[in-house]
């Protein structure tokens, strides 16, 4: 019984009506808070669900949930979401799979494999969710369920650092994997998203110098034929719930207030549903980078919003108010951006009881189970690229070998890429070698130099130093300062890293260095200072508790000399640091030092056969960090040369991201392979490949230039310049789609299914593959357009269709591929749109951009005819 039925049974109405209607509205609207509010009733609409609660909210609680690492909203219940990583498994302080690298997962050239292994990392990644939430003791670090993943830039820029993240530097291949990628993090439930699929970078980002201020100048035709046709794939097609707004500007307009980007192309043509977030701190990096801080914050936050961002950092959550209430910002703009948030929320479960979300039945178990390992390894394997293989010197028969010599930095490292997890026991190259030999089979080993940077090389070990360097720490009892002593053999720098744990206060503390060498010099952040004895390195803010690096560079008072010996001691930290762990690493100008080459060498001498593992790691090539040259860095070519010259049995294995300009290796050594930064099981794959238990089937997903001098310049953004296979002057050391296989492939009976098709219509490209080889072995078929005579500037060829396809000796496949029209259209800068031309293109089909076997030509009809 309800406690309006009590009441009304013991008071006469007469007498109490005033009294009653009070009363009545008090238990009413007491009634009501009782209720489950709309937006957390599941049987609603999630439209209505999301209208309804932020009807509910005040102005400071919607600032509060457009911070993408805001606090709880107690009112409601509302937890603070924060954001992942999951590139190529989930970025974790606890193990996950890692998968390869994404430029790897490109280079498999297979999409149904990209849907798998995102499909693997996101029943992790909600694995890890569902174990904190059904488990108060659950352990790790909490994350939401909002993933900034996948990456799908475009590699124009051979230099990028960020090459490892991306799929390469074709639109179509790119759009093919990103889609595939995207599906499968947000999973297939039509009404739950698994993750929220975050792309990045939007867009025309392929530079990492100043990236937090340049400006890209692209022309209109380049930025919507070339910039943006993969995010439509992923956005149309993947129906990815988020976008990120590159750092960069475009023709002088920052992409965070970038309305032709972020609303007119991304909301209104392409009808995203979903948010727009700022790259981290892209609005304080806005006012302070492209405006050079004659911007506010609040006017920033303002224009960012306006333009069609939706989510960022505190600066959101600090300034919406006071836009809001100076009339800079309409409440009605500042609801919409809020609805694109929590309908992505919502969606993902997060306000509904957990038996309705069919996601919150993965278990925690997934997380690096034997099936996923299996993948990883699966994938490893599809991704490598078999570069040359001159008198069919691969695969090795193990089974004749008695000794191999593994040699190479590579050989004893496991290589991770950008935004890596922690691999449970990672397989090196050298690892894999032994895994695969026969008992008795003498594998010897020889790092025989180091990988470098420009000249520079780096090296993590225990003691941190290596190359003849050494190094005495100790801490005094308070921990307040780290003395130290490094010998250095070589005159050159020497980076040291130092990690110190500060706290308990926030605090600008100055770093000081006594060098007993009073010619000596410091060099910290590019800053070098030159005192007689006392030499202050520079300063560090810190913003809040925890670990902190420092680097700084020892570098001789007479770099020509033969031989010098430098001698630096007491770091000076403050009290309010104390020393955490004795981290150092060594880098040296040398690479390696020549006796270790020679003993490379003569272990190469004695082998039956040499494996030499070379490439870059996230040192040379990273975010923040571009290549300044194709080369491959420091000693490591000259490292191959002594192993060729000792033994010219000689297979080579590149494990880097971007591509290495290395023709001298290409015409003097029998083998090559590009291997990537491959995973847990990279070694073991490595090994399978070399020893033939798996034929590679790989593919080049860039161009790999034969010098530097074909590069055109880096703030160059328009391709046609020179950049990529569609507009490459000259002929590339690889091209792209390259890859060889232990066995061969026959094409044959191209045929298409009209001769003529008007502008709206489709033609069928059939063409019939055979392995006419003794092994089985994966070909990936590529179907390549070129317009014969346009009236504007075209590619020499673009890829428009791939399949990966497995064959046995001797059989026949067919290959189907659908071919519309509208996949022949430039973009028209008179009419701003898409047109297709009428005239005569060639229709090529082949296993690389460079080897296209057979040719048609399909006619566009000319619609007025």
């Amino acid at each position: 019984m309800n406690r309006r039925t009590v009441f009304s049974a013991r008071v006469p109405w007469v007498h109490v009506t005033p009294l009653l209607s009070l009363l009545l509205l008090a238990a009413n609207a007491e009634a009501a808070d009782r209720e489950t509010p709309l937006f957390r009733d599941p049987t609603q609409s999630v439209e209505k669900r999301v209208e309804d609660l932020i009807s509910r909210l005040t102005l400071d609680e919607k600032a509060t949930l457009l911070n993408h690492r805001g606090p709880e909203v107690e009112r409601f219940g509302i937890k603070s979401d924060k954001w992942n990583q999951c590139l190529h498994g989930v970025w974790w302080d606890r193990p996950t799979t890692m998968f390869p690298v994404s430029i790897a997962l490109a280079a498999t050239w297979d999409s149904p494999l990209a849907h798998q292994v995102a499909t693997a990392i996101s029943d992790e990644a909600r694995g890890i969710y569902n174990g904190w939430h059904q488990d108060p003791k659950f352990p790790g670090e909490k994350k939401g369920l909002i993933y900034r993943a996948p990456v799908i830039n475009i590699s124009r820029n051979p230099y990028w650092g960020r090459i490892n993240e991306c799929y390469g530097e074709d639109p179509y291949l790119t759009g093919r994997i990103g889609v595939a990628y995207v599906r499968g993090l947000q999973g297939d439930d039509p009404r739950y998203l698994k993750l929220v699929s975050t792309l990045k970078h939007y867009a025309v980002n392929n530079v990492e110098k100043d990236r937090q201020k340049l400006s890209a100048t692209v022309s209109e035709r380049m930025l919507h034929e070339y910039w943006l046709p993969h995010f439509r794939d992923c956005i149309v097609e993947g129906r990815a719930q988020s976008v990120m707004a590159s750092y960069n500007a475009i023709n002088g307009v920052p992409n965070n207030i970038n309305h032709l980007l972020l609303t007119d192309i991304l909301k209104d043509k392409w009808g995203f549903s979903g948010f727009v977030v700022s790259d981290l701190g892209g609005v304080r990096t806005m006012v302070r980078g492209h405006a050079g801080g004659k911007m506010t914050f609040e006017d920033a936050v303002a224009r960012s919003l306006n333009a069609g961002c939706d989510f960022s950092d505190k600066e959101f959550m600090e300034h919406i108010p006071v836009a809001v209430r100076n009339g800079l910002l309409p409440e009605s703009r500042l609801n919409d951006a809020l609805y694109r948030v929590l309908r992505a929320r919502f969606r993902l479960g997060e306000f509904d009881p957990p038996e309705l979300v069919p996601f919150s039945k993965i278990s925690p178990n997934v997380i690096c189970c034997r099936e996923h390992r299996r993948l990883s390894l699966e994938t490893a394997r599809k991704s490598i690229v078999l570069l040359s293989n001159r008198g069919h010197f691969l695969p090795l028969d193990k089974t004749q070998l008695k000794t191999i010599a593994v040699i190479g930095p590579h050989a004893g490292m496991f290589a991770a890429g950008g935004y890596s997890g922690k691999a449970i026991d990672p397989v090196t190259p050298l690892q894999g070698i032994r895994n695969s030999m026969a008992p008795g089979t003498e594998v010897l080993h020889a790092k025989g130099c180091e990988i470098t940077i420009g000249g520079i090389t780096s090296v993590d070990r225990e003691d941190g130093f290596s190359g003849g360097a050494s190094v005495k720490l100790n801490a005094d009892a308070a921990g307040a300062y780290v003395e130290f002593t490094v010998d250095v053999p070589a005159p050159g720098a020497y980076e040291i890293h130092l990690r110190y744990k500060t706290f308990p206060s926030r605090g600008i503390y100055q770093l000081s260095i006594n060098g007993e060498d009073p010619g000596s010099a410091i060099d910290m952040y590019s800053a070098t200072a030159h005192y007689d004895n006392q030499i202050v390195v520079g300063k560090k803010r810190f913003r809040k508790a925890g670990v902190s690096q420092f680097r700084f560079t020892a570098i001789g008072k007479n770099p020509q000399s033969n031989s010098f010996t430098g001698h630096f001691d007491r770091i000076s930290l403050g009290t309010a640091l104390r020393y955490e762990t004795e981290r150092l690493t060594y880098v040296s100008h040398t690479g390696g030092r020549r006796d270790a080459i020679s003993q490379a060498a003569e272990l190469a001498r004695q082998a039956d056969v040499a494996i030499v593992y070379v490439g870059t790691t996230l040192a040379v090539e990273a975010e923040g960090r571009d290549r300044t040259t194709l080369a491959l860095p420091g000693n490591q070519e000259a490292l191959i040369k002594a192993v060729v010259t000792a033994n010219p049995r000689t297979v080579v294995v590149l494990l880097n991201a971007g591509p290495l300009a290395i023709p001298w290796v290409k015409e003097n050594v029998p083998a090559m392979l590009e291997a990537w930064w491959c995973g847990e099981e990279g070694g073991n794959a490595i090994a399978d490949v070399i020893f033939g238990d798996v034929n590679p089937g790989g593919r080049l997903p860039y161009t790999v230039y034969e010098s530097d001098d074909q590069v055109p310049p880096q703030d160059e953004y328009d391709i046609s310049q020179g950049f990529t296979y569609m507009y490459l002057k000259g002929e590339p050391l690889f091209p792209f789609g390259h890859g060889l296989s232990y066995t061969d492939f026959r094409y044959s009976n191209l045929r298409l299914s009209a001769e003529q098709i008007s502008p709206d219509g489709t033609v069928t490209v059939s063409v019939d593959v055979q392995n006419s080889g003794s092994r089985a072995g994966d070909e990936v078929v590529q179907l390549y357009v070129r317009d014969v005579q346009c009236s504007v500037k075209r590619p020499s060829k673009e890829l428009r269709g791939f399949q990966r396809i497995r064959l046995q000796p001797d059989e026949t496949k067919t290959v189907t591929f659908s071919l519309p029209a509208n996949k022949l259209a430039f973009y028209d800068e008179s009419t701003h749109r898409f047109v297709v031309e009428p005239g005569v293109f060639d229709i090529l089909v082949g296993s690389s951009s460079a080897d296209t076997r057979l040719m048609g030509q399909l006619e566009i009809k000319d619609a007025a005819r």
